[in-house]
């Protein structure tokens, strides 16, 4: 999944980077403020069907309208769910609205399982996801689209869980961390747990003041509640967006 994210990242960079084009979207019937957009076409030819063209930010008229077909998205969590389904559309696009950043499959809107308008608040964000959809190719995978399935959770909140429920579900995560659980033998595991895992363990209790420690009992680390109090006043300075990184990943 990280790879796929850090892949979804240097693209959105590269992409960031280029010519801002002047494509104008007009959404609904009637007059309407005009939003900027950026498009991104396929490649065309032979042997680039479903290529990403990073330099295609096009300069034509699109017209959006509100009343036509929406996408709905599943959620991901948990369960092995493995759903797919042919593709299709052609084109991406992202839209520039009141709310955030819009993403469109030609013409169609996406939404939400719960039919909200799937926006985001950033336009990294928003090319990072057009880019999980424009890389899908004869067949959509909706269980290879990360960052999509995380902004449906923080949109819908389908656990219905609060800011303050969330962090404590995630900092209840610490006390089994496979990173604080060690093995006595053989030697060349115990090695390379020692070298692999403690630099990230020494990180992190140096950088938030705290202690976690690591043990080869069953038990795992005593976590001192100190620690565990860092972590949920850190984790508060958090939006809503940012918390359900750690809850889906659970899953």
């Amino acid at each position: 999944m990280w790879r796929s994210c850090l892949r979804l990242w240097d693209e959105g960079r590269r992409l960031l980077n280029r010519p801002r084009g002047g494509l104008i979207a007009s959404v609904g019937p009637g007059p309407n403020p005009r939003l900027q957009a950026r498009a991104y076409a396929p490649l065309t030819g032979p042997g680039t069907e479903g290529a990403w063209n990073p330099g295609s930010l096009a300069s034509r008229p699109l017209s959006l309208q509100v009343s036509w077909p929406s996408l709905l998205l599943p959620y991901h969590l948990g369960g092995g769910l493995r759903e797919e389904r042919k593709r299709f559309y052609q084109n991406v696009s992202i839209t520039q609205g009141e709310g955030g950043f819009e993403i469109n499959l030609d013409h169609r809107k996406l939404k939400t399982p719960q039919a909200k308008l799937f926006t985001v608040p950033s336009e990294a964000l928003a090319i990072a996801v057009a880019t999980e959809w424009d890389s899908q190719q004869d067949t959509i995978k909706f269980y290879t689209m990360h960052l999509t399935t995380l902004c449906n959770t923080s949109l819908d909140n389908p656990t219905q869980r609060n800011k303050d429920q969330l962090i404590r579900a995630a900092v209840k995560f610490l006390d089994t961390d496979t990173i604080c659980y060690r093995v006595e033998e053989p030697e060349t595991l115990v090695e390379l747990q020692k070298n692999e895992w403690d630099p990230v363990i020494e990180w992190a209790e140096k950088r938030y003041g705290v202690e976690i420690g690591s043990s080869t009992s069953i038990m795992g680390p005593s976590i001192p509640a100190r620690t565990q109090e860092v972590l949920i006043s850190h984790l508060a300075s958090y939006n809503m967006w940012a918390l359900q990184d750690p809850e889906v990943g659970q899953h």
